[in-house]
Formats: C-alpha cells, sequence, structure tokens
C-alpha cells in the first residue's frame, strides 16, 4: 500500500505542478496585454501631443526635438513612398513592353517558356533566358501539306487547313 499512496502523491504533485505552470502561462498572457494596452494609451498620448505640435499650439519646450524628429522620419517616409511609386510605374511599363514583346514573338510561333515566359524558337530544348527544359508541344501532322502543327491548333500555319 505504501507504493500506491506514494505513486498517487506522486500524481498528485505532477498535476498541481501543471496547474500551476498553466497558471503562469494565464498570468504571463495578463500581463502581455495589459502592456500592450499601457503601449497603446502612450501612443494616444504622443499623437495628441504631436497633433498639437502640427497646428502650432503651445509646445513644451523640452520635446520639440522630439517633433523635430518625427518630421523629418515622416519625411523620409514620403521620400520612400515616391521612389516606390516611380519604381513601380517604370516596371509597370517595362513589364507591359516586354509582354508586347512575348505575345508578338509567341504569334510568330515562338513557344513561352513554363517558367519564365520568354518566348523561344520551336525546337528550343531549353530556355535561353532562365535555363527551364522547355515543355514541347504536342504535334500533329496537317492531313492537307504534311506540316507538323501543334495539337489543338485551329489551322495549319503553313497551308491554312481548318482543323475540326
Amino acid at each position: 500500500m505504501s507504493f500506491i499512496n506514494r505513486l498517487g502523491g506522486i500524481a498528485r504533485s505532477i498535476g498541481d505542478k501543471a496547474s500551476d505552470a498553466l497558471e503562469v502561462t494565464k498570468l504571463n498572457g495578463k500581463i502581455s496585454n495589459e502592456k500592450a494596452a499601457v503601449a497603446e494609451d502612450l501612443k494616444q498620448i504622443g499623437e495628441f501631443y504631436y497633433k498639437l505640435y502640427q497646428t502650432g499650439e503651445l509646445v513644451e519646450p523640452k520635446l520639440a526635438e522630439l517633433y523635430a524628429s518625427i518630421d523629418e522620419h515622416n519625411k523620409a517616409i514620403d521620400e520612400a513612398l515616391l521612389e516606390i511609386a516611380r519604381l513601380q510605374s517604370e516596371s509597370t511599363g517595362q513589364m507591359a513592353q516586354t509582354a508586347a514583346a512575348n505575345a508578338a514573338a509567341v504569334a510568330a510561333g515562338d513557344i513561352p517558356c513554363p517558367s519564365c515566359g520568354k518566348p523561344n524558337p520551336v525546337g528550343t530544348k531549353f530556355c535561353a533566358e532562365c535555363g527551364t527544359k522547355m515543355e514541347l508541344p504536342e504535334t500533329q501532322a496537317c492531313p492537307s501539306c504534311g506540316v507538323q502543327v501543334a495539337v489543338g491548333a485551329k489551322f495549319c500555319g503553313e497551308c491554312g487547313h481548318r482543323f475540326p
């Protein structure tokens, strides 16, 4: 019986420790939530006084340096946003030109790379742009002229024969 009593005592001890650990975890979560609430309140206080500074109202001299620093950071953010807009505008223009060039090449009979989209001449085994192995389309012989035409094509590029 003594062994069973000791085993029961050990189990209760482990259960108590697990319960304590769970309670500590809950309290740590509560502390984190309270700290986040304090940080949010401090943020709102700061925003309130910064808005007063922006409107030209009375400013605490000790905070003037911080306000100026905030102004500099906001200016840097605005400049970075303008640069992002410029880069995206350039990129969009370049992407449109590249897409148009690729579409023209594909229309001329080239095959787009499955990875990067760059057109490659029919028969190319690897993409000239990115090195990806090209997937050659299945072909069929045109019943009219015998030229190999991609499966699914509506017309033969050589003689104009219409496929059903």
